[in-house]
C-alpha cells in the first residue's frame, strides 16, 4: 500500500514521518512516501467554526494535492486535506490523521467518497490533564508573579512587602469544578483527588453514577459555578459549546475563584473573561488556548497579572507524538488487514 506522509514542519508531522518510514523498512507491504510542505497558509482561527470544511491547518492544499495522486493512504498532522487534495487522489482508502479532532480533514468529502478518517483520541490526554493541575497550582501559590519579582530585584523579593500579595492558598480541601467529564476530566479529577481535593464535575452526556465512580460529586452546572476554588474547562468543542462560558456563568463564580481552559479557546467568550477580570468577579485565570491562535500582540489579557497564559502548550510532550504514530499504525494495519479500526471518525 502506498502511503504518503506529510511534513508540515510541526515536531509530531515530523516524527510521524520517522515513525513511518522505520515501519516501511520492515514491513514490505508498507510503502512511504513522505512529502514536505511550505510553512504557508496557516489558518488556527477557532471562531467561526462551524461554517469552516477545515480549520487550524497549515500549508497549502493546493501543494498537497499535487503530491497526492498516487496515495492510497495519507498521514497527516495538521496539514490541510480538503475535497481538492481527496479528488487529486483516486486510489484513496483512508485519512490518519494524528489530532484528537481531526478539524483539518474535511470529514463531509471523506464520508461521501466512503474514505474512513482515522483519528488519535486521548492521545494527549495525560499531558493535557498534568497541565492543568499544574496550572492551578501556578495560579493558587502566584508562582508567576514571585519569578517576576525575584527577577526584577532579587534583594527586594525577600521582603516582606514584596511576599506580602504572593501569599497562596493549598489546593488540599479546595473544591475543583469540572465542566466535561470525559477522558481529560476524568484523569483531572484523579490528580485532584491525590491532592486532597473534593471535586463536583458536570456534565450531562454523563451519568452520574459513572462521575461518583471515579470520586467525584455529579452536580448541576449553577451548583458547580457557585461552590466552586477552581473551575476546569474540558468541553468538546461544538457549535453548542461555543461561548459556553459566558458573563452570566462566570458572575455566578465565586469572586476567589480561579478558572483554568486547556481545552478550546472557543468555548469562551473572552470579552465576558475580561470583564470579569476587570470587575473582579474571579480572582484570576489560567488559559493555554484563545479564539485566536497566535494570541495577538494587543490582546488585553496580557495586561492582566493574575492571569497566566501559555502558547497552546497542552499535548506538548515528547510522549505524545510517539503514542499518535502508535495509534495511527496500529488501525491502519486493522484497515489493510480487513478488520475495523478502533478509532475511526466516520464509522459509519
Amino acid at each position: 500500500m502506498n502511503v504518503l506522509v506529510v511534513n508540515d514542519g510541526t515536531e509530531v508531522a515530523r516524527l510521524l514521518c520517522e515513525y513511518f518510514s522505520e515501519k516501511a523498512q520492515q514491513d514490505t507491504h508498507l510503502g512511504v512516501k513522505v512529502v514536505d510542505l511550505q510553512r504557508t497558509q496557516t489558518s488556527f482561527v477557532c471562531g467561526t467554526f462551524s461554517a469552516l470544511p477545515i480549520r487550524e491547518y497549515r500549508g497549502d492544499p493546493g501543494e498537497l494535492a499535487a503530491a497526492a495522486g498516487g496515495a492510497e493512504g495519507l498521514v497527516v498532522h495538521v496539514a490541510p486535506v480538503t475535497r481538492e487534495v481527496m479528488e487529486a487522489a483516486p486510489m484513496l482508502k483512508f485519512i490518519a490523521c494524528a489530532r484528537g479532532g481531526p478539524v483539518n480533514v474535511d470529514v463531509k468529502a471523506a464520508m461521501e467518497r466512503g474514505i474512513p478518517v482515522l483519528y488519535t483520541p486521548g492521545r494527549n490526554a495525560n499531558a493535557v490533564a498534568e497541565l492543568t493541575i499544574g496550572l492551578m497550582i501556578l495560579l493558587a501559590r502566584h508562582v508567576r508573579e514571585a519569578e517576576e519579582a525575584l527577577r526584577r530585584d532579587r534583594s527586594a523579593a525577600w521582603s516582606s512587602t514584596v511576599k506580602r500579595p504572593l501569599v497562596g492558598i493549598e489546593l488540599d480541601g479546595k473544591v475543583l469544578g469540572i465542566v466535561g467529564f470525559g477522558l481529560v476530566g476524568r484523569l483531572v479529577c484523579r490528580l485532584a483527588l491525590a491532592f486532597g481535593m473534593k471535586v463536583s464535575a458536570y456534565d450531562p452526556y454523563v451519568e452520574p453514577a459513572v462521575i461518583e465512580a471515579y470520586g467525584a460529586k455529579a452536580a448541576a452546572l449553577e451548583e458547580v459555578l457557585e461552590t466552586s476554588d477552581f473551575l476546569s474547562l474540558h468541553l468538546r468543542e461544538s457549535a453548542d459549546t461555543a461561548g459556553f462560558m459566558d458573563r452570566v456563568k462566570f458572575s455566578q463564580m465565586k469572586r476567589s475563584a480561579y478558572f483554568i481552559n486547556t481545552a478550546r479557546g472557543s468555548l469562551v467568550d473572552e470579552s465576558a473573561l475580561l470583564e470579569a477580570l476587570d470587575t473582579g468577579l474571579i480572582a484570576g485565570a489560567a488559559l493555554d488556548v484563545f479564539t485566536i491562535e497566535p494570541l495577538q500582540s494587543d490582546s488585553p489579557l496580557l495586561r492582566h497579572k493574575n492571569v497566566v497564559l501559555l502558547p497552546h502548550i497542552g499535548g506538548h510532550t515528547r510522549e505524545v507524538p510517539l503514542r499518535s504514530a502508535e495509534m495511527l499504525y496500529e488501525d491502519i494495519l486493522r484497515l489493510t488487514q480487513g478488520e475495523k479500526p478502533l478509532r475511526v471518525l466516520n464509522a459509519e
